[in-house]
């Protein structure tokens, strides 16, 4: 079913930076008919966003191609994340997009109205061996038939946890609901409602986190994923479910209540930090930055990584996981074939991997992936994480999962209930019809 995305062509930012024509060509020569350069000047253009050290990769990544392709120019855009996704809205919408582009999943969906607004990387596979990435993945990124980007690789969220919590109270850490309970009332029992040194088996950081996370119990509970052709697969009944299963957690003293959160929504979360949180519900690829914050970065050695958090015993579920980004080539590029071969230079030439280590985590791209092990770049919790993640069937998100409308709406109806607002049906309810309403604006 195709979206009825709104136009992103209206409500661009007027201050927006508009940039040179796609392509150009050095010594404005044009392209041959089949998108080839024949060794001729020319110069593409590669935009992404994100850190420093990221920044930092790719230039040397482009030096690099650029010494073995002395007659292609990489010209590169890049900036933090704050205001990027607009940038590229104001960008595609005045034809002034780069050749080459770092997307979002959810981008390459939602942009154009369900059409790929990107160039089909079917058609260089040539260039751009789409041999390497599982048919599933590239399915993912796939819109009306065309392959609209290559993912760098797919993420889930894991269970990271604070292994001498565990010790100190002589417990393991919990496998089902049933555990976590039990585990909250001996960590947590000298809880109080407010208080500054509590302590809690199991930590949800930011709104995003018990959102994803009750998503994931959903999924255990009924076998069925959020979304299907933008309509939302549960019953009131069933979330109510879990409602009252995700405040039992909270009243047991395994979980912080809405009440004693921290707004700290981040890895220096002082719970997090001081060592009281005796596990976070975390990005497989982030895990990095929190144990850097764990006690001051000094005891990387104390973080474990733990199997899912299941309903009952015996049960092994899927696991949501997305593209944590991908790459895309505009349909105004007049070098298509130059531009795909420069993705899968970055993909796979060894010394490109090397540079770019794991700073957007680890690749699901089989050459990348084997570098990245051979080269020692995939080690400690980094590879424990997407050890871990590969024990499960995996179920990519639908990419709608997160837009910031229907997102926001699952967001109120859990707070709803969690701060006392709503009853637990009340807010089953919302979660459902407010979701499904702002789907019905995305979906005919």
């Amino acid at each position: 079913m195709k979206s009825k995305m709104l136009s992103f062509f209206g409500g661009l930012c007027a201050t927006a930076v508009l940039l040179t024509g796609c392509g150009k060509d050095a010594q404005d020569v044009s392209a041959n008919a089949d998108g080839s350069s024949n060794g001729k000047q020319i110069e593409l253009k590669f935009s992404w966003w994100g850190s420093e050290d990221r920044h930092n990769a790719f230039l040397k990544i482009i030096d690099l191609y650029e010494k073995e392709h002395p007659n292609i120019k990489i010209s590169p855009e890049y900036g933090a994340w704050t205001g990027w996704q607009q940038n590229i809205i104001t960008q595609l919408g005045g034809g002034t997009e780069a050749d080459i582009m770092q997307v979002n999943y959810n981008w390459i969906h939602s942009f154009g109205k369900g059409k790929n607004v990107f160039y089909d990387l079917n058609k260089v596979s040539d260039k751009l061996n789409l041999d390497n990435w599982d048919k599933e993945h590239l399915k993912s990124m796939t819109v009306n038939n065309e392959l609209a980007a290559v993912p760098h690789g797919m993420n889930a969220r894991i269970n990271f946890y604070n292994k001498p919590l565990f010790e100190k109270a002589g417990i393991k850490y919990p496998s089902t609901y049933k555990e976590l309970v039990d585990a909250g009332k001996i960590i947590g029992k000298e809880n109080t409602p407010t208080g500054s040194e509590n302590k809690y088996v199991f930590m949800n950081i930011g709104k995003e986190c018990p959102d994803l996370f009750i998503a994931q119990m959903l999924f255990d509970e009924t076998n069925k994923v959020m979304q299907k052709d933008g309509k939302v697969q549960y019953t009131v009944d069933e979330v109510e479910k879990v409602f009252n299963e995700y405040l039992n957690f909270a009243n047991s003293g395994a979980m912080e209540t809405f009440q004693q959160l921290d707004s700290m929504d981040n890895e220096s979360n002082p719970v997090w930090t001081s060592g009281r949180g005796g596990s976070i519900y975390e990005w497989a690829n982030a895990i990095d930055k929190y144990a850097g914050s764990y006690k001051g970065g000094n005891a990387k050695d104390e973080i474990g990584v733990a199997s899912y958090i299941v309903p009952k015993e015996g049960v092994k579920p899927s696991i949501y996981v997305k593209p944590n980004l991908g790459y895309a080539i505009s349909k105004n590029c007049k070098y298509p074939e130059e531009a795909a071969d420069f993705i899968n230079f970055i993909f796979t030439n060894e010394e490109a991997v090397k540079i770019m280590g794991t700073s957007i985590g680890i690749s699901s791209n089989k050459v990348t992936k084997e570098y990245q092990e051979k080269n020692g770049i995939i080690q400690g919790l980094t590879k424990e994480a997407y050890d871990m993640m590969d024990n499960y069937k995996q179920v990519v998100m639908d990419p709608y999962f997160e837009d910031a409308n229907v997102r926001g709406q699952r967001i109120l109806a859990i707070e709803a209930f969690r701060s006392g607002k709503s009853s637990t049906r009340e807010a089953a309810n919302d979660y459902i019809v407010r979701q499904q309403e702002q789907l019905d604006k995305l979906f005919k």
